[in-house]
């Protein structure tokens, strides 16, 4: 950052008193900056510092640039600089974008034409199937018994290549590795991809970059980043740099620890042309992205590696998000120093559990108790989960309790593909649609009897037409007339199901015509024998297990009412009223990955169970870093429920014995 010889402060900030350390970094003068801070640091405050300092001295706004990895950070550093009190009108001046936006902004100068972006993960999965019918119909499949294609519809399928597909092009491995080889089963095992997967990949970027065309077809999540990074790898210049309409005096990078390889190729770029003041900050304990293909490796010394630059480390250690006590315990599991300037502490509570219906229930009274003073601020209270199985149990106490909650990170287990199977078919055995009176939860009741069927949608009128096409018009057509769905089931899945498999259809539905009671869902599961329809349709050993879990929890909640049909219906009227709540009335149930940057007044972590967290048998960094993200989300209260038998090992990490007593 620009200096005089004097390092004082220029700017003096409203509401806060700056640490020393956030002095430090405030008007540090080195040409390369990397903060590396703790959790609850306030890393967005001291970016903001940063910031109105450079404008202090006088650097044009339009020449300064922050970059984060997501929207939400953005609007952070938006807020946050009003805040400290720099001007509203100078703040909306600011260059404040993610990667992607940057991207696509550069773009405009590199393309030959108008590229359409796609928002909804709905349309990409249509390019989806079309790359999978593409890797079916190639006849010059060299391994095809080494292919595992999945059923038009699987979305677990869709969701995994949709992972995949954002760390391939994060990681941009295949493009660094393959270097012109065919692709084989070997090497799809050296870069760790399914085969089936990566043929995939190859097919849908075919499609998507028209057959290697300079401009794509269209971009979807993070393919712009990818494409600008492909542009500069490829040796492409940097004209869409040099003609950007301003150069960058000061580069900002906040939640550097969520930098891949294609945001860090694009981050040297910018380096390198505009030879910018750089100030970047993260914490290396954070990356839980690396689905994306976050690495702590860009924290290091990647920068001086590949601009020529020296780099000046500066800490943050002191946390504002929470007290004292937690902050013991994340240095624990961190493994580094850490401290609090919080005005408070944070109350820490360990409680221990049998099984897993003894620890939804202990998570449902300490839910009870907080309602009983903080009804109004029940969103200041988050349940963080591992896995989504997990979720099953607490989610049918809070329904049975008729408590409201949102969903982050994963669907409901009601809206996991398996349940809505049951439910359409249900649904249009009776011909009743009022248990599916959403529009969304109608569609996705139809994917699901398209996928467990194994149905080949077929039209007179349009025999070229594929099977991602012809379904996505039966969801639209869904969403219009309810009853679509069952003329959808008796004139395509039926007809189209292969013989033992209709004959189970039809026999399910006979008896949901003629049956109900207490036992009817148990004897109309038996009827389509949903366990082997599971195991046919799911490839995965931990996706199968999921869904069977998913389908005992769904038992379990129905056998407490008179009939399924009346479980169904309460969860219509349920499913409406939770629409109705404010989102402060609403507690929060979520991944521990979604809820990253965020902060609660009282976080629940339950399934302290070895096996389930960690996950597996060993402690990788990427399972730790998970624990360090949950606890460090909590302000003022975090419980942990552990297994009594056989806690997790990250009890012990945690500072706690075996025999650990209820309270922290």
């Amino acid at each position: 950052m620009p200096q005089p010889a004097s390092t004082a402060r220029r700017f003096t900030p409203k509401l806060i008193q700056p640490s020393d350390e956030q002095c430090a970094i405030q008007v540090a003068s080195e040409r390369t900056v990397i903060v590396e801070a703790n959790a609850g640091a306030a890393k967005t405050t001291t970016l903001a510092l940063r910031v109105a300092e450079s404008l202090a001295r006088n650097v044009p706004v339009h020449r300064l640039i922050a970059l984060t990895h997501t929207q939400p950070a953005c609007v952070a550093l938006h807020n946050t600089l009003v805040q400290i009190g720099v001007p509203r009108a100078t703040v909306h001046q600011i260059r404040i974008q993610t990667f992607e936006d940057f991207s696509k902004e550069i773009l405009k100068d590199i393309d030959d034409h108008r590229v359409d972006y796609v928002d909804e993960n709905e349309q990409l999965r249509t390019h989806f199937w079309n790359a999978v019918q593409r890797v079916e119909e190639d006849e010059g499949e060299r391994w095809r018994e080494e292919l595992n294609m999945p059923a038009i519809g699987d979305s677990w399928f869709a969701e995994e290549f949709l992972k995949i597909n954002t760390r391939l092009k994060g990681t941009m491995r295949d493009m660094l590795e393959r270097d012109g080889r065919r692709a084989s089963p070997e090497y799809a095992e050296s870069i760790g991809i399914d085969y089936t997967q990566l043929k995939v990949y190859l097919a849908y970027e075919r499609i998507r970059r028209q057959e290697h065309a300079d401009t794509p077809l269209f971009r979807g999540e993070m393919d712009a980043t990818y494409d600008l990074a492909r542009y500069f790898h490829d040796g492409g210049t940097t004209q869409g740099l040099q003609h950007w309409r301003f150069s960058a005096q000061i580069v900002l990078v906040d939640e550097m620890h969520d930098l891949n390889y294609a945001m860090f190729r694009v981050l040297v770029e910018v380096l390198n042309t505009s030879q910018s003041y750089f100030c970047g900050m993260g914490d290396v304990d954070q990356v839980v992205h690396e689905s994306t293909g976050a690495d702590a490796v860009f924290m290091g010394n990647a920068i001086a590696e590949h601009t020529a630059r020296s780099i000046k480390r500066y800490p943050l250690t002191h946390s504002y998000r929470f007290g004292k006590s937690l902050a013991a315990k994340a240095g624990r599991v961190a493994d580094k120093p850490y401290s609090s300037h919080a005005e408070y502490d944070t109350q820490i509570t360990l409680q221990q559990f049998d099984d897993e219906e003894q620890c939804a229930q202990q998570v449902l009274d300490t839910v009870k108790e907080w309602k009983k003073t903080r009804w109004r601020d029940m969103n200041a209270l988050a349940i963080l989960l591992r896995h989504p199985a997990q979720s099953v149990a607490i989610e049918n106490l809070l329904i049975e309790n008729e408590l409201p909650f949102t969903m982050g990170g994963f669907e409901s287990y009601l809206k996991r593909p398996e349940i809505l199977f049951i439910r359409g078919l249900m649904a249009v055995a009776i011909d009743n649609m009022q248990s599916l009176a959403h529009d969304d939860t109608r569609e996705q009741a139809l994917t699901a009897l398209h996928f467990f069927s194994g149905t080949q949608i077929e039209v007179a009128n349009r025999p070229g037409d594929s099977q991602a096409t012809l379904l996505a018009d039966a969801i639209h057509a869904v969403r219009d007339n309810p009853m679509f769905l069952t003329s959808f089931f008796t004139n395509q899945v039926l007809r189209t199901a292969k013989p033992h498999l209709q004959k189970r259809l039809m026999a399910a539905q006979q008896l949901a015509a003629s049956q109900s009671g207490p036992a009817f869902l148990e004897d109309f599961l038996k009827a389509l024998d949903i366990t082997a329809i599971i195991n046919d349709v799911y490839v995965s050993k931990e996706r199968r297990a999921e869904a069977l879990a998913n389908v005992e929890g769904l038992k379990r909640a129905a056998a407490k009412f008179n009939s399924a049909f009346d479980y169904f219906s309460f969860l219509n009227g349920l499913e409406q009223k939770q629409r109705d709540f404010k989102d402060s009335k609403r507690l929060h149930i979520a991944s521990i990955v979604s809820v990253k940057g965020l902060e609660f007044e009282h976080v629940l972590i339950p399934h302290l169970t070895q096996g389930e967290f960690p996950a597996g048998n060993g402690t990788s960094t990427e399972e730790r870093n998970l624990l360090y993200v949950a606890i460090t989300r909590a302000q003022k209260q975090l419980t942990l429920f552990a297994h009594a038998a056989r806690p997790s090992v990250f009890v012990d990490s945690l500072g706690y014995q075996r025999k650990a007593t209820p309270n922290a």
